[in-house]
C-alpha cells in the first residue's frame, strides 16, 4: 500500500513498532528497508528530502493485522 502524503513520519514509526511482523518500505528501484531496524528508520526519514521515491514506494506488512494498525497512514 502507498503511503499517504504529508504524514507524520515519526508517529508513523512509531507505530511501526506496534506491529506484530515485520514491516517494510519498497523503493521503486527494488531496495526494501526494514521499518522495525532502527537503522533504515532514519534511511526511511532521510527519504523525505526525496519526495518522489515515498510517492513511488510501498509499504508491505508481514502480517494482515498490522495494516489496520498503520491504516491512518495508508492510501486503501
Amino acid at each position: 500500500m502507498k503511503l499517504k502524503k504529508e504524514i507524520s513520519l515519526t508517529s508513523f514509526l512509531q507505530k511501526v513498532k506496534d506491529c506484530q511482523g515485520e514491516v517494510t518500505f519498497q523503493t521503486s528501484e527494488g531496495d526494501c528497508l526494514n521499518l522495525k531496524s532502527v537503522l533504515t528508520g532514519y534511511i526511511f526519514v532521510a527519504l523525505m528530502m526525496s519526495p518522489e521515491v515515498l510517492e513511488e514506494g510501498w509499504i508491505t506488512c508481514e502480517e494482515k493485522e498490522d495494516y489496520d494498525i498503520l491504516n491512518e497512514y495508508l492510501v486503501p
